[in-house]
């Protein structure tokens, strides 16, 4: 069990100290495997559930040259820029859709710095409850942003209905996956190991015990 509570207009989940973001019942994921966004701006935290989830880069390596960076010398390898997209139920976020706003209103001058341009994301996967899976992003900017109507070919006519999404693309400057069943066991190991300051001292006990 959890316990629910309200933040902007969203139901959220607490759980083992990870605060997930409750999807609408309606919603059917496989293995109740869901994703939660929590998107962190200069003027306040935004929580979301993310209905898709794709990681685009940032693991892999990619080759610069100086058409990609002019900075860049010609031929270097580096790491691919952390990137993911998402999809979700339109509405519910204000702080994001102003980064998104700003973002466009922006789009052709780079260098130009405005209040929600830079900001950071943590994803949390969970299953049944648990988070399975974390990523943390830094310094990302939105660098796609559409509104579309989605529906099931003409059965959105015919009783499935419709429905109006978000969907974005990211760049980050900074990515680090987490994986907190690993780092449970691992405080589980800790646990079990006795060091030896752990052991009481010998010069403390009394006449009769002595150490062999």
């Amino acid at each position: 069990m959890f316990a629910i509570a309200s933040f902007t207009g969203l139901d959220i989940a607490d759980i083992d100290a990870a605060t997930v973001a409750v999807q609408p019942e309606k919603f059917v994921f496989v293995e109740k495997i869901s994703t939660t966004a929590i998107f962190s701006f200069r003027d306040g935290t935004e929580m979301v559930p993310i209905q898709l989830f794709s990681q685009s880069g940032g693991f892999g390596t990619t080759t610069l040259n100086q058409d990609d960076d002019p900075r860049a010398p010609s031929g270097v390898t580096g790491r691919a820029k952390p990137a993911f997209t998402m999809e979700k139920i339109a509405g519910g976020t204000p702080l994001l859709y102003q980064a998104a706003d700003q973002a466009q209103k922006n789009a052709l001058n780079a260098g130009m710095e405005y209040p929600f341009k830079f900001f950071d994301v943590e994803v949390l996967v969970a299953a049944g409850g648990d988070v399975v899976r974390s990523f943390k992003y830094k310094d990302c900017q939105i660098t796609n942003y559409v509104l579309v109507s989605r529906a099931d070919n003409e059965e959105g006519y015919t009783g499935k209905g419709f429905a109006v999404v978000d969907q974005y693309a990211f760049e980050c400057s900074g990515y680090t996956p987490g994986n907190p069943a690993m780092d449970a066991m691992k405080k589980t190991e800790h646990a079990k190991t006795i060091s030896s300051s752990d052991l009481k001292s010998t010069s403390s006990w009394e006449h009769g015990f002595y150490q062999k």
